[in-house]
């Protein structure tokens, strides 16, 4: 499947770095070099230098000899020197991955709820997030933007999103702005996801396709599957897969990450499909 994406997307480079370690695993050390290559040039082509010479220099030690590489790790030092980012190296930031950008400051104390995080974790333990207003807001501002919906109709829906999710309570379906706002209509669901892949770098996941482990789906609590559209939906090693519809609900992925004790990589996916795994997963009916 990471193939099938990696080919239609061709700068993905979570899905490489997903097929990279995949093949590594294997020992198929062909296509661990040839998936690295690769990658190497997604991350030059996103702006991510550090990332792109590890790469080059990961390729480098087992062929030495790679022209290809050893002029791209020449042309991506030179504009290291001239963009004063050589110290950036050593950290290997990549700010595309972390993706929220909206301040954590402007959210502190808003709508706390605690839930329970579980998983990798031994045992059970407390975790603060806020409630997903600040990320439905965060939304809307950006479908207005974009002129998706006018400014009267995404109003009128976000305020209906808020307060069917005061009602939320246990093993109760999120309501999702874009599904209120597209009513079914597949083409106006797949431009707002384009946008967004577009703003967030998120890799797309079709997640209607794909054979769901309910397990891992499981590992997280259900505050933040059910009650937040958040789908895990695979694990490779130390790296989980998780699946959203909103990326702007950043104090929900914060809180993922700190319920599991491994490296996890965002997908965005049509919030129906979010919906309907959740249905299967949990048996659960579709909300009214």
């Amino acid at each position: 499947m990471f193939e099938i994406i990696t080919q239609t997307q061709q700068d993905d480079y979570q899905s490489l770095e997903i097929l990279k370690v995949a093949y590594q695993k294997l020992g198929k050390n062909e296509e661990f070099l040839r998936i690295s290559r690769r990658l190497a040039e997604a991350y030059k082509n996103v702006g991510s230098y550090s990332l792109a010479l590890q790469e080059c220099e990961a390729v480098l030690a087992v062929d030495p000899h790679a022209t290809e590489i050893l002029a791209m790790a020449g042309e991506i030092e030179s504009r290291l020197l001239q963009s004063g980012q050589k110290a950036a190296r050593a950290t290997a930031e990549n700010a595309l991955i972390q993706a929220s950008d909206y301040p954590k400051k402007q959210t502190e104390g808003a709508g706390l709820v605690e839930i329970e995080g579980r998983g990798a974790y031994q045992g059970r333990r407390t975790i603060s997030v806020q409630s997903p207003d600040v990320a439905n807001d965060h939304l809307a501002k950006f479908l207005i933007v974009q002129q998706m919906f006018t400014e009267d109709a995404v109003h009128a829906e976000l305020a209906a999103v808020k307060e069917a999710d005061k009602a939320i309570s246990g093993q109760m379906l999120a309501a999702s702005l874009v599904e209120r706002l597209c009513k079914g209509d597949e083409e106006k669901s797949e431009r707002i996801l384009s946008a967004l892949i577009d703003r967030t770098k998120f890799a797309y996941v079709p997640l209607e396709y794909y054979d769901v482990d309910r397990q891992v789906v499981r590992m997280l609590p259900d505050s933040l599957t059910i009650n937040r559209l958040f789908v895990p939906f695979d694990l490779i090693s130390r790296t989980i897969m998780v699946a959203v519809s909103n990326p702007f609900d950043g104090a929900a992925r914060e809180a993922v990450e700190q319920s599991l004790d491994y490296t996890v990589i965002w997908y965005l996916a049509k919030p129906a499909s979010l919906i309907k795994t959740l249905q299967d997963v949990y048996r659960l009916e579709a909300r009214a």
